[in-house]
């Protein structure tokens, strides 16, 4: 049953004594609504509402609904149970009850409705905001729900803060690019973004629906316990071009982007716990009582760093989540990069490094601490040279760790990239190449990120050009087709590739001992990308060959003739990656 409640005209503020079933408010000059009592589960349902701006319950359980979004901020006080909106064919909301496993069942004190992107906070802790011809949209403040509704205009989105994000959602952002969540999430959820190819964050689950248009193009960055299934593919992680989700050298300097992510204790006596935290970095227990910041931490340790790099070790001996075995290659990245002695630093990086593979992983892991984070199968493996993480995660291990190598004196072999995995193992020499080596791959994927952000000092830096040129030089890998055709498909952002490398990267292509069509596939990637003088020379020699027809052959010297405008007048088609795949079925059927 729902009751008609009409305000009187030019009455500013009305007070509801018992909400007992729904009501439907009218009240044009209205702006505040008292609710004293509610029946739980009741719902108010605001319509001309053109006043209103603020609605104050002073009893849990009822539920705010607007048929339309409103054009004047409103601000809800009190312990609601949801907010719904309606805007023309569109529904959003913002509630406190668990449809989500990850949303704990806490109230929520205030919320916000609004199409101000400035608003702030204050005592509020969930917003909802629809944007209008914003571009760039950048959202401060402690909120714990927020809910955004998105236009044509919206391109990047970035959020800043210190406190977990219980349940963030971005609706119809159809422009939408890039979000950039530089704080904690429990949940985060992308609805109706086509065009996204740029998520960073850290969180226990990463919801898209449905997928992207390009969803190999889709680059997520941060840390994430749940990611879609779909993304979890190698082709789609080799496909990332720019990378614009990989961790940059200024934030691994800084951990700027590792908002209100804390040190806990795990213990209260004992090397690395509370006790000795609370001694050795000057603290009381109440400062403990949330952690200490990443970033504070650092400049704790590096205050006094002998003592307090131990305190920070010892808790590091603990069985760590994998959370922690993130933040723990975090701060040592930090600290190296900062000029720390590299001898504890690698003492301690060796020990995570063989926590993360050789020990059994708890089953219950979060972002956020607690059993909130969901349930994994268990992860074993006494043998392996590669950071291990459960399927459809996202945890970068693998590119921290490359930036503490950077800053050390330490050979490749510390980051897997050693004989043994350098050579197929002869049981699989068969039907196994190098590129499909994980331990390759992910250093692959690693550098060639890192070697598109800058930022480091000049030894790191050198040290990270001689790598990532190794990857184009190097004849164990630029003779391996699917090395190949991943570092070609880089070759037009990577820093590195100059005249004298694509040569080395074309004399691999040459010296492979494999069939003719593979190195054509290759040398056509290498015209396509950077339209080599030297990759269409090598094209036009291995044209003739016996196991090409003669349509291919005339596709090949097209090719050879005019350079990557034969794509576009139409002598040839526009090579796609993953080239030997695509060559193979187009031309090998």
């Amino acid at each position: 049953m729902t009751t008609i409640y009409k305000a009187i005209p030019e009455e500013p503020e009305i007070e509801i004594y018992h909400m007992e079933e729904n009501i439907r408010f009218v009240g044009n000059d209205v702006k505040i609504i008292h609710i004293n009592k509610v029946e739980y589960g009741s719902i108010l349902t605001l319509d001309e509402i053109d006043s209103l701006e603020v609605i104050h319950i002073k009893s849990p359980g009822a539920v705010i609904a607007f048929n339309s979004y409103p054009h004047q901020t409103i601000k809800i006080r009190g312990a609601f149970e949801e907010v719904r909106v309606k805007d023309r064919n569109n529904f959003y909301n913002l509630h406190r009850y668990a449809s989500n496993p990850t949303l704990p069942l806490g109230n929520i004190w205030g919320a916000i409705i609004t199409r101000d992107p400035t608003i702030q906070c204050g005592d509020m802790d969930a917003l909802m905001l629809k944007t209008t011809e914003i571009t760039d949209l950048k959202l401060d403040g402690e909120w714990s729900h927020i809910s955004l509704v998105g236009d044509r205009s919206l391109q990047s989105i970035e959020v800043s803060g210190k406190r977990i994000i219980n349940n963030i959602v971005i609706n119809k952002g159809l422009a939408l690019r890039s979000l950039n969540i530089r704080r904690r999430s429990l949940t985060c959820s992308l609805m109706k973004c086509p065009a996204i190819d740029t998520i960073i964050g850290f969180g226990d689950r990463l919801n898209i629906q449905p997928k992207p248009r390009k969803k190999n193009a889709l680059s997520i960055g941060g840390f994430w316990h749940k990611v879609p299934e779909w993304y979890n593919d190698v082709e789609a992680l080799l496909q990332i071009p720019h990378f614009n989700a990989h961790l940059t050298a200024n934030d691994t300097i800084t951990c700027d982007d590792l908002g209100g992510v804390t040190v806990m204790p795990y213990t209260y006596n004992g090397p690395g716990g509370v006790c000795e935290f609370t001694s050795v970095f000057d603290l009381d227990d109440n400062d403990l009582s949330l952690g200490i910041e990443i970033s504070r931490l650092i400049h704790l340790i590096e205050e006094e760093p002998v003592k307090r790099f131990d305190a920070f070790a010892n808790w590091c001996q603990n069985n760590l989540s994998l959370f922690d075995q993130y933040k723990a290659l975090r701060i040592l990245a930090s600290l190296i990069s900062r000029g720390f002695a590299s001898k504890p630093i690698i003492q301690v990086r060796n020990h995570i490094s063989e926590m993360n593979t050789c020990m059994p992983k708890l089953i219950t892991s979060s972002v956020n601490g607690g059993n909130q984070g969901g349930t994994w199968n268990k992860l074993y493996s006494g043998d392996s040279d590669d950071w291990e993480i459960p399927d459809n995660s996202v945890m970068p291990f693998g590119r921290v760790d490359l930036e503490i190598w950077l800053n050390t004196n330490l050979g490749v072999e510390l980051i897997g990239m050693h004989d043994k995995n350098l050579v197929p193992q002869r049981r699989y020499s068969s039907r196994r190449h190098l590129g499909e080596n994980p331990v390759v791959r992910n250093i692959l994927i690693s550098t060639l990120s890192a070697a598109n952000t800058v930022g480091r000092n000049s030894d790191a830096e050198r040290k990270l050009t001689n790598l990532a040129e190794s990857l184009y030089t190097n004849p164990t890998i630029n003779t391996d087709p699917f090395c190949c055709e991943f570092t070609i498909y880089h070759l037009g952002i990577s820093r590195v590739a100059n005249q004298s490398i694509i040569q080395q990267l074309i004399d691999g292509i040459m010296d492979m001992r494999t069939s003719a069509w593979i190195k054509a596939a290759l040398l056509v990637g290498i015209i396509d990308q950077v339209n080599s003088p030297k990759a269409r020379i090598a094209l036009k020699r291995i044209a003739s060959d016996n196991e090409f027809t003669v349509s291919e052959s005339s596709m090949m010297n097209a090719i050879s003739i005019s350079g990557n405008r034969a794509f576009k007048n139409g002598k040839a088609v526009k090579p796609e990656w993953p080239y030997l795949t695509n060559w193979s079925k187009q031309y090998k059927k």
